[in-house]
């Protein structure tokens, strides 16, 4: 057991030791790198491990490379976006092909780190900041401000596992996190960033790394201080955690046909339809709960939708070396070769054809057409055939299965006013919100006032906001058939009622079709009305609620005596088709201005995003299905 003098020779020998160790050169940060605030404090306050980095590779190549395994190079191949392909005699007569990880990895060059990486890991921070720390946290612990609406829950960089790799060990290469941070995680709320530029996606990548690192230096630092470790084993252990290690060789993939068939589905019977169904459907009893303690319901293979990708290799992956951190378990060593094939390609056999890619998140561009004379006056009128349609996909942020995977955008303008029609398919038609179990269908467009925002809400700096036209079926409800209280959800309830001086319950005046102005001298007695809270405001004549914000926690209505979109909608045939429209320019007033609302001009071009609640779901407030930022043209 290590005494107390060998502790405090450790502590004191930690700082000078730790600088001849030798470190790789794949993501190598400065030893004077930029950190986070809390990282930067801890370093300046005790002794620090410092954290190897992995060996860096060749440039991407933008397809996988082939080579026969006669001619296979005796140098490691060139680094690609997937795993690079090998084919053999085995697969001549299939066409499919063996894949395998670039060897690089395996025997990484070791390197000092040098100063030239502090510009790539401060434009990483900063990136980091803005992009990626509403939902990972400032620190990249995967507490962000939105990380509770989230689930699956944004990663914990400090944290022990990232779910994606192509590595025996499961430590990702720098490829690894480029192509997660490029594509999103499908089936979860991780967006795509691959719009960014590729040094950007560089610079977060060497960042993530570098939390890692720390993370992992900070474990080993306090375990060689307590004397758990010694020197040569707190590197060994820091090498281990962050240093990818062999590609994950994937054998040649077969040729699929009934046999095949048959025995996939044996071995899915009987090692995975205990959690994800007999037919592909999750049981709704097999939730189980990952590392950090939250729920996870096991994958719907019929909606066909994977966090890795749906192609045979990344399943093949999948299936033996699971998913880190997950309640989805390895089947490497209790599973051939073969056998993993046959169960992918049965899984494949149960998913929905183009829903992978269907849910593939991606930036489009919307284009507001000039038209003559009137807009359409309701969203079915012949006049919207004048624009181009746009499929723009959803994610929701907690994940369901009953989620809205997308709705069709299109725009017009008239030089006075400008108009968008949003139409998802929705098999249930929710209009009322009285009970304390029911919720509107809804549908909301967010206009940046920046022309680059973080990823929700905006921001607290100058121009950061964002102006959000929110549409809600009960409102509409209540406008075409009159106002929906408590009443129509609850007709045998007794109920006490405060009376005006003349006798006649308030509720009678205005809610069951009185003048609402009747009640303004007795506000007093409706505080949520009196405090401006739009849902309950009798006397809001439009279905479609400005709201303005800069940043979460910050979404606030504009009064309702400005409140100048107007909304109309039709449900028909499992469908809604919703309208908004609202004047070019903003009408002259202190309560109107470009601080806080989006005026439109010819030429513009700006950012704009879209929302849906689905009801029927239980979505309302944060719970939704949201787009990324899209781009508007008004010609």
């Amino acid at each position: 057991l290590p005494t107390a003098r060998n502790r405090a020779v450790n502590r004191a020998r930690l700082t000078g030791w730790l600088c001849l160790l030798a470190l790789p050169s794949h993501s190598a940060c400065a030893r004077e790198s930029v950190q986070p605030a809390s990282l930067s404090a801890a370093r300046a306050k005790s002794p620090a491990v410092a954290a190897p980095a992995p060996a860096t590779r060749p440039a991407a190549a933008t397809r996988p490379a082939v080579a026969t395994a006669s001619d296979a190079p005796s140098t490691a191949p060139a680094a690609s976006p997937e795993p690079v392909v090998e084919a053999d005699d085995k697969t001549a007569s299939t066409g499919k092909t063996a894949t395998r990880a670039p060897a690089a990895a395996e025997s990484p060059a070791r390197l000092e780190a040098t100063a030239a990486d502090e510009p790539l890991l401060a434009r990483g921070q900063e990136l980091f900041g803005k992009y990626c720390a509403i939902c990972h946290g400032e620190q990249g612990d995967g507490a962000g401000q939105f990380a509770y609406l989230m689930n699956p829950r944004p990663r914990n960089f400090r944290g022990e596992f990232f779910k994606l790799y192509t590595t025996q060990n499961q430590v990702p290469t720098d490829d690894d996190l480029l192509r997660t941070i490029s594509r999103g995680m499908p089936g979860s709320a991780m967006p795509p960033w691959g719009h960014l530029p590729r040094t950007d996606l560089q610079a977060l990548v060497r960042f993530v790394r570098r939390i890692k690192q720390d993370a992992v230096t900070a474990d080993a630092g306090r375990k060689l201080a307590a004397g758990d470790l010694n020197q040569e084993e707190a590197a060994q252990e820091i090498a281990d955690r962050c240093t990818p290690g062999p590609a994950i060789i994937v054998p040649a993939e077969p040729a699929f046909d009934e046999l095949r068939w048959f025995r996939g589905r044996r071995l899915y019977l009987e090692g995975c339809a205990s959690c994800h169904g007999a037919d592909g459907r999750p049981v709704e009893s097999a939730v189980k709960y990952d590392e950090q303690g939250y729920p996870v319901p096991p994958r719907s293979f019929v909606d066909g939708i994977f966090k890795g990708g749906s192609e045979g290799y990344q399943l093949y992956a999948r299936v033996m070396k699971g998913l880190r951190g997950t309640p989805m378990p390895s089947y490497e060593g209790t599973m051939s070769g073969d056998e993993a094939w046959d169960l992918v390609h049965y899984v494949q056999s149960l998913t929905r054809a183009g829903a992978q890619e269907r849910a593939q998140l991606r930036m489009g561009t919307i284009v507001a057409p000039a038209v003559q004379g009137k807009l359409p006056d309701r969203p079915q009128a012949p006049e919207w055939e004048q624009s181009r349609p746009v499929y723009v996909a959803l994610t929701p942020l907690w994940w369901t299965d009953e989620r809205i995977e997308g709705l069709v955008v299109q725009a017009l303008h008239n030089d006075t006013e400008v108009a968008f029609r949003l139409s998802w398919i929705d098999p249930t038609e929710d209009t009322r919100a009285v009970r304390q179990d029911e919720f509107r269908d809804g549908v909301a467009i967010q206009f940046s006032l920046s022309p680059d925002p973080p990823f929700y809400m905006g921001s607290p700096g100058e121009h950061g906001g964002v102006n959000i036209w929110y549409w809600k079926a009960d409102r509409q409800k209540d406008l075409d058939s009159g106002r929906q209280d408590v009443a129509d959800a609850y007709p045998n309830r007794a109920v006490d009622q405060y009376q005006r001086p003349d006798g006649v319950p308030m509720a009678d005046s205005a809610f069951q079709g009185g003048d609402p102005a009747s009640l303004r001298p007795y506000l007093a007695y409706l505080t949520s009305w009196a405090a401006g809270n739009l849902v309950a405001d009798p006397g809001l004549n439009t279905s479609v609620e400005c709201l303005v914000a800069r940043g979460p926690g910050t979404l606030a209505g504009k009064p309702a005596n400005v409140q100048r979109v107007a909304g109309q909608a039709v449900y028909e045939r499992g469908a809604w088709y919703v309208q908004m429209q609202r004047g070019l320019d903003l009408p002259a007033g202190e309560e109107h201005g470009a601080a806080d609302e989006r005026a439109f001009r010819r030429g513009d071009y700006l950012p704009v995003s879209f929302a849906v609640w689905n009801g029927s779901a239980g979505d309302r407030d944060g719970k939704k299905n949201i787009s990324i930022w899209q781009k508007l043209v008004i010609e």
